[in-house]
């Protein structure tokens, strides 16, 4: 039962956002599943397992916080957030149980050259998603958005896919994941591509990638111009909206995740409830308390494992999520969990 809820995952993760059906994504259910059976099986968590509790035990006080302030229906729209965070937070305990950790590993690997080839084939087929639009999502044309309708997001699944690639010593699949990466034309997605590029002193890839980037065609399109400044424009107001969220609600912040609410936001949006910043997210969100209780969790990663692929994998996601909320982004919170519980169980070389 168990190796068929985790494979269940594994096999609906790269079709993204494209099987969602209303508000909710099959993956999602999957995991809710396997938090629950880990429940009720009482699997033994591993001794990491403090730090997120402590962080859902912060994030929940913050969500009642947020309840009695605004004191409106829209607030069980927070909940539901809660609610997967805390089953994505036990499918570590789910994940830990296995004892197979290179297959899980190869899976991995797989799921994110999956996405890729989808990527290939949106990118190849229908470059202009621009239609999207109407329903809460990006214009975005001649960008990989692939099945997650958003190339910031694929960029990071494909470079996740490209640490575990570099770490196994297979030059094709890097190379092919690279290529992926670089027709994202994700900015946030290079700089994270770039640290395990150097990291691993893989300094032939890290020409190619470079020369990728610098031959990427330039075809019509905003999103397609590197040097794009309309973007970071539209960034730079979205951290200024965060900011004064937290600066009014400093200790506790709205609620986790009651952002759409203290925007007074569209919640048909898909980027309403979310922050073009993580760490943002987190200050609005859970005010300091939950951004200090955060960290901590991801400091606390080394001192239970020197696993250096699971590290690499951290860093990549935490400066990505310095432009993005990848930190707790369904997919992305999914895989980290799957890998940290690889490297806490077991000797990956690395």
């Amino acid at each position: 039962m168990e190796q068929i809820i985790l494979f269940a995952f594994l096999i609906l993760f790269p079709f993204g956002q494209i099987i969602k059906i209303g508000i909710v994504n099959p993956i999602d259910v999957v995991v809710g599943i396997a938090a629950i059976y880990a429940v009720i099986k009482r699997f033994p968590k591993p001794k990491i397992f403090v730090y997120f509790q402590k962080f859902l035990l912060i994030a929940g006080f913050s969500w009642i916080v947020g309840s009695l302030i605004f004191a409106k229906a829209q607030v069980f729209y927070g909940l539901l957030y809660l609610i997967r965070l805390t089953a994505y937070f036990y499918f570590l305990v789910f994940a830990y149980q296995f004892k197979d950790k290179k297959l899980l590993l190869n899976s991995l690997l797989a799921v994110s050259i999956f996405s890729a080839l989808f990527g290939w084939v949106q990118y190849l087929f229908y470059p202009d998603v621009r239609a999207l639009i109407e329903y809460g999502w990006d214009d975005h044309l001649y960008r990989m958005v692939g099945t997650f309708l958003d190339p910031a997001f694929l960029g990071l699944i494909l470079v996740l896919g490209l640490i575990i690639s570099l770490t196994k010593k297979k030059n094709l699949i890097s190379l092919f994941l690279l290529a992926g990466i670089a027709f994202t034309y994700s900015r946030a997605s290079f700089l994270a591509a770039f640290i395990p590029l150097i990291y691993k002193k893989a300094w032939v890839f890290l020409a190619v990638f470079i020369g990728l980037i610098i031959f990427l065609p330039r075809t019509a399109g905003e999103g397609v111009k590197l040097e794009r400044t309309a973007s970071i424009s539209a960034r730079f107001e979205n951290y200024r909206e965060s900011f004064e969220i937290f600066r009014k609600n400093p200790l506790f912040g709205v609620g986790f995740n009651n952002i759409c609410l203290a925007k007074d936001g569209d919640f048909s949006s898909h980027s309403c409830s979310g922050s073009e910043s993580s760490l943002l997210f987190l200050l609005a969100t859970t005010g300091i308390l939950g951004f200090l209780s955060f960290t901590h969790l991801i400091f606390s990663v080394p001192l239970y494992t020197k696993n250096s692929m699971l590290i690499t994998s951290f860093l990549a996601v935490f400066v990505h999520s310095f432009f993005a909320n990848s930190l707790f982004y369904p997919w992305i919170m999914g895989y980290l969990m799957i890998l940290l519980s690889i490297s806490l169980r077991s000797k990956v070389k690395s």
